[in-house]
């Protein structure tokens, strides 16, 4: 007989200090990376059916990516990204219909042509080139990525690391912090901790106006087994 193991999914301590009845939540999914993917996506789609949260977007930030194929160029990156997105939904549409909640899907480049995101971004972009604090958090959010890159590679280009960082975090923190508020999504599910970036976004942008929505949301997972089967 063996026992099968199966992920479980929670949001840790933070998760019991919320009532999710009625909540509105974005599962945000960075395309490729192994947590939305198998086992531990079904026990986050579970944990979401158990929550109590209303509503689930699920927030496929295949464009994102773009950024990251940096070997590529720009158009053929962007359609590489959206292609990887295509691939993910088919490919974990079993999962996702396994919600027992009303959902949505919502793709990356669907945010980009959001009439408001020009003008958040560039809110974000004059926050950045005007408060030292700010600045200070994104520039500690790359920095980590920076340095990890140079325990991978001692010759990498960090400079050019650290420009594509700052315009993947340009568009990523506009987005998912004022915009997301702005719809009146209560949290985003992320399984990684809040970055300072992230962090700092939302105390200046979303704070003062939408103090109880898009509040951070870190999966924790444990391995659980299952009754043992032949």
């Amino acid at each position: 007989m063996t026992a099968v193991i199966r992920s479980k999914a929670s949001f840790g301590k933070v998760g019991q200090e919320h009532d999710f009845t009625g909540t509105r939540a974005v599962l945000l999914v960075s395309v490729g990376q192994r947590y939305h993917e198998g086992d531990k996506l079904q026990a986050t789609i579970d944990l979401v059916n158990r929550s109590g949260i209303e509503h689930l977007t699920v927030a496929v930030a295949d464009a994102l990516q773009r950024h990251n194929y940096t070997d590529l160029p720009e158009d053929v990156a962007y359609a590489y990204a959206l292609r990887a997105g295509d691939e993910w939904l088919e490919r974990n549409s079993e999962i996702l219909g396994g919600l027992l909640v009303p959902s949505d899907v919502l793709r990356w480049h669907t945010t980009l042509t959001d009439e408001r995101y020009k003008a958040l971004r560039e809110r974000v972009e004059n926050e950045y080139a005007g408060n030292p604090g700010y600045r200070a958090a994104v520039d500690a959010t790359i920095g980590r990525f920076t340095d990890r890159l140079r325990q991978r590679d001692p010759d990498a280009d960090v400079e050019a690391a650290f420009h594509r960082s700052w315009v993947y975090l340009m568009e990523e923190c506009p987005v998912i912090m004022p915009l997301w508020a702005q719809d009146g999504h209560d949290f985003v599910i992320y399984p990684q901790p809040m970055t300072d970036a992230m962090a700092k976004t939302r105390e200046i942008f979303v704070e003062p106006s939408h103090p109880d929505k898009a509040r951070w949301l870190s999966l924790r997972f444990k391995k659980r087994a299952l009754e043992p089967v032949a």
